[in-house]
């Protein structure tokens, strides 16, 4: 808002108007050159409380001019009326706007003095003999580096040239595939960023020309397995830490013994089975290896089951020619049934040995060791039976290469038995396990949780090692397959059975011994049927034995 004089000069009017008009005076003290005060009529009663309002030359809103202008204004309006013609309007002076709230002195000096430089300096530089400090800003920006071969922006050095991430895709697949590329437009094409998609030979060749070196170029396939070997150590560094191997979670009493000294060629055992393309796969793959003494453990045992698989060759010429001479004396039933009880002797006697050799057998108490075997013969021997199943004929091949049908063992009184057992030989078959998974399962078998243990979680300690080297060795052997899970799962299920099977071995004996069957005194005893009584059962007894009949299946 600014006071504007009236026509008249006795009384001033408010009225708003904008200035910007600017102070050139560079004094901030001195009353300006072009300043006049006003006359004396003006500072007379007569025409109220006319003030000036306190002004500073570098401030916009009061330039002198204008506040001069306001002072003359009576004056000038009277000479103008007389030396134009009444016709004309009279021009409007522009007058300063009052502050809204006036400023101290010093506030005005202050402000005045921003743009000066400061009091050490002179025309902006330094008297006082220290640099002058520079503003805080961004650095300015360094020109970029262009590509060599399409100026386009550089990435940085590739094979020995500054060029851009298209220019090196380019070269190296031109490179690693031995491309040969022909120009449509002279063989003489000015490479830009435009040019480098129409024309390839010009672009290779510009490549070349900047110092691009092909040897530099590293080989697809080499890309690839650095590629995956970063891949499997990124997917192990996901893997939880641990400062533990599997060797650190080993018994001490499973520590394989030296192999004898006729086992030359134990350590070709595992590549039989696991081959190296196979380690390497899984190696890449980041799977569980086998540790060296699981290697060893495996070795020692497969050496074991094939040695101790048949039996020697006096054993069964000497059990051929005992049936010869007593062919003919024996009846039809007797025969077969001799000829299954005295394979099945010279089969316990096979696992025995086998058994003597498994590592951590000897660590345990010889009484724990018989408790095992006659737990476990039978079961065991059912394993044996199934590695020897014949599929095209659905019978079991005996030691002497002999095939036993249903026929055969329904002849011996064994008739229920044999079709449980040819059932599991069939689910067996179809599991398509090799000599390893024999082995490992038929120690686990052995090492299995018996009634009367004197040391029942050291035996418990040793199978769930012989578990867990099952485990790893059906996760390397299968490791690119969804097998893998089901067929431990389906290992482990094998033990039930055989469980299974073990109980209806031993009802078989009782019911053969209650028939008067006599069974050899190897059998009897290491199956436990010597203690069953052949005397006629109490009446309370009685019907605990009654349905255990060898030709009547549903009894049981």
């Amino acid at each position: 808002m600014r006071r504007r004089w009236s026509n008249n000069g006795c009384f001033p009017l408010r009225m708003f108007e904008e200035s910007s008009s600017e102070v050139t005076s560079s004094s901030a003290f001195g009353m300006p050159a072009a300043m006049v005060m006003s006359p004396e009529s003006l500072a007379s009663p007569e025409y109220g409380g006319l003030e000036l309002w306190s002004y500073d030359e570098t401030m916009t809103n009061y330039p002198a001019q204008s506040l001069l202008g306001a002072c003359n204004a009576p004056q000038q309006q009277q000479q103008q009326q007389q030396q134009q013609p009444s016709a004309q309007p009279l021009p409007s002076m522009p007058l300063p706007m009052p502050p809204t709230t006036p400023k101290s002195e010093n506030e005005s000096m202050s402000s005045g003095r921003e743009e000066l430089s400061p009091a050490s300096s002179i025309n902006g530089c330094s008297t006082d003999g220290e640099p002058r400090r520079q503003k805080k800003g961004p650095a300015p920006r360094q020109q970029e580096e262009l590509c060599l071969v399409c100026g386009d922006r550089a990435s940085g050095y590739h094979y020995n040239a500054l060029t851009c991430e298209g220019c090196k895709g380019f070269f190296r697949r031109s490179v690693t595939k031995n491309a040969v590329y022909i120009c449509k437009f002279g063989h003489a094409c000015e490479m830009d960023m435009y040019m480098r998609r129409k024309c390839q030979e010009c672009r290779l060749k510009k490549c070349l020309a900047v110092g691009m070196r092909p040897e530099c170029v590293v080989p697809e396939s080499t890309c690839k397995n650095k590629r995956r070997e970063k891949e499997a150590q990124r997917e192990k560094d996901k893997l939880p830490v641990s400062t533990t191997t599997v060797d650190d979670h080993m018994p001490a009493i499973m520590q394989c013994d030296p192999p004898p000294p006729e086992a030359a060629r134990i350590h070709e055992v595992v590549p039989r089975f696991l081959t190296e393309k196979l380690m390497e796969q899984n190696r890449l793959k980041n799977v569980t290896p086998l540790s060296a003494n699981q290697k060893s453990l495996i070795a020692r045992l497969v050496w074991y089951q094939e040695g101790y698989e048949q039996p020697s060759e006096e054993d069964l010429k000497r059990v051929t020619q005992t049936w010869q001479l007593e062919e003919e004396e024996e009846e039809e039933t007797d025969m077969p049934f001799r000829q299954i009880t005295e394979m099945t002797i010279l089969t316990v006697q096979l696992i025995v040995e086998f058994a003597k050799g498994l590592p951590g057998f000897s660590k345990i108490s010889q009484s724990d060791q018989i408790t095992l075997l006659k737990a476990s013969s039978s079961e065991v021997m059912m394993l044996r039976v199934a590695r020897r199943y014949d599929a095209a004929t659905d019978s079991v091949l005996f030691a002497n290469n002999q095939a036993y049908t249903r026929d055969n063992y329904r002849k011996a009184g064994m008739s229920y038995v044999i079709e449980d057992l040819l059932h599991f030989c069939r689910c067996m078959y179809s599991m398509s396990m090799d000599n390893v998974h024999y082995a490992l399962l038929t120690a686990i078998v052995i090492f299995s949780d018996r009634p009367g243990l004197e040391q029942p979680l050291l035996v418990e300690e040793i199978q769930r090692y012989y578990l867990k080297t099952l485990r790893v060795y059906i996760l390397n052997q299968h490791s690119a397959s969804p097998r893998c899970a089901v067929l431990f799962g389906k290992i482990l299920g094998v033990l039930t059975e055989l469980r299974t099977l073990g109980t209806q071995n031993s009802n078989m004996c009782i019911s053969l011994k209650l028939k008067n069957r006599k069974l050899p005194p190897f059998l009897e005893e290491i199956w436990d049927v010597a203690e069953v009584s052949t005397t006629q059962p109490t009446p309370g007894v009685a019907a605990q034995v009654t349905p255990i009949v060898v030709d009547n299946p549903a009894a049981l």
